[in-house]
């Protein structure tokens, strides 16, 4: 999430939606009451004595919504609001009833809340080594996939595949896929990214080579002993040993740990663990969760929403961390397979 401008005291922050973690993020800060300014299109009716009465021109507009309802659609990913118009740039625009607005990544948008809790403002200012994104390149000779890590949400960019032999001594023709792979990387990255090159022998180092050559700006770094490349290398990248030692302190290991350590203490016995919302719910009123894995595909379960954003914020207002699990990868599957949420505790829970 880009945040261009945030001042709690005066009650707003403006911002660029970039992820589904964003639409996560943006789900759980926005409430009822809240004024959300964006650009949005509208129906305005001409009057005059040769227009349809059921007929008007859809306009370009600035609108400020007083937001009544608010729906995250992760599947798709998108938020809808639904609230009255407060403010229009267009004078045209009729002020009365409602107003229904889709954000999705890509959006810019003016959030103003009468009061920022502490939980939002973490919420918009997470910890700098939580926010931060790797872009991920699986290569060798052959192929090579491209991806992005932003908190815990890994997304597949694309995949090259560069119609060369298997041999090395074929420099020549390994020079048009060496600059294709590292305009992509350029295209893909910002200048605070972590660029990651993983691959099979030795091929990893003049694409390193190349990126420095066309990037001068970006920190870039080849993991050794990993073979696997193309889109089924990124997904299995961030699962390697030498990935997670570099990403230590992360939001997607920090997570991944946070799986491993419940699904042991539930093989084991142990009774510092908490899965499915309402049991989850009953440990976050009780301040007990130490810390919360939520899918990002828990609403497929049949979850009210509403209950899941309040439980999620409820644990962070005492001292708990959240997380985001993305339900493609594999603990993102393990959460979806415990009702979709999965906490560890501080100490165990009273029985029903």
């Amino acid at each position: 999430m880009i945040v261009s401008e945030f001042d709690p005291r005066h009650g707003h922050c403006s911002l660029t939606i970039e992820s589904s973690d964003d639409l996560w993020t943006l789900r759980r800060l926005i409430a009822r009451g809240d004024v959300v300014v964006t650009r949005s299109s509208r129906v305005v009716k001409k009057e005059d004595e040769y227009s349809r009465p059921d007929k008007g021109e859809r306009v370009k507009v600035t609108l400020a919504l007083s937001v009544e309802e608010v729906h995250l659609d992760s599947s798709i990913e998108r938020i809808r609001l639904r609230g009255s118009i407060v403010e229009a740039s267009d004078d045209s625009v009729n002020r009365s009833g409602s107003h229904a607005v889709t954000l999705s990544p890509g959006h810019s948008l003016t959030l103003r809340k009468e009061h920022w809790s502490q939980v939002d403002v973490r919420l918009v200012r997470p910890p700098a080594g939580e926010s931060k994104r790797f872009v991920l390149l699986a290569a060798d000779r052959r192929e090579a996939g491209l991806g992005t890590l932003a908190g815990s949400h890994l997304t597949v960019v694309t995949s090259v595949e560069s119609g060369l032999g298997g041999k090395q001594g074929d420099e020549q023709s390994a020079s048009p896929y060496l600059r294709k792979l590292a305009d992509l990387v350029a295209l893909t990255a910002r200048e605070e990214d972590e660029v990651v090159v993983a691959g099979p022998g030795n091929f990893k180092n003049a694409i390193v080579n190349q990126i420095r050559e066309r990037t001068k700006s970006l920190a870039i770094v080849a993991v050794e002993g990993f073979d696997l490349t193309g889109t089924d290398g990124v997904r299995a990248l961030i699962r390697f040993k030498g990935f997670q030692e570099l990403a230590r302190g992360s939001r997607l290991v920090d997570m991944q740990k946070l799986v491993d350590e419940a699904i042991r203490r539930i093989s084991s016995g142990d009774q510092k663990v908490a899965y499915s919302l309402p049991r989850v719910a009953q440990a976050a009123v009780s301040g007990a969760v130490e810390s919360c894995a939520v899918s990002d595909d828990v609403f497929s379960a049949g979850l009210d929403e509403e209950e899941v954003v309040s439980v999620l914020n409820e644990v962070e207002s005492k001292g708990g961390t959240v997380y985001l699990a993305d339900s493609s990868l594999e603990f993102g599957k393990q959460v979806s397979s415990f009702g979709g949420i999965l906490a560890l505790l501080r100490y165990q829970l009273r029985p029903y």
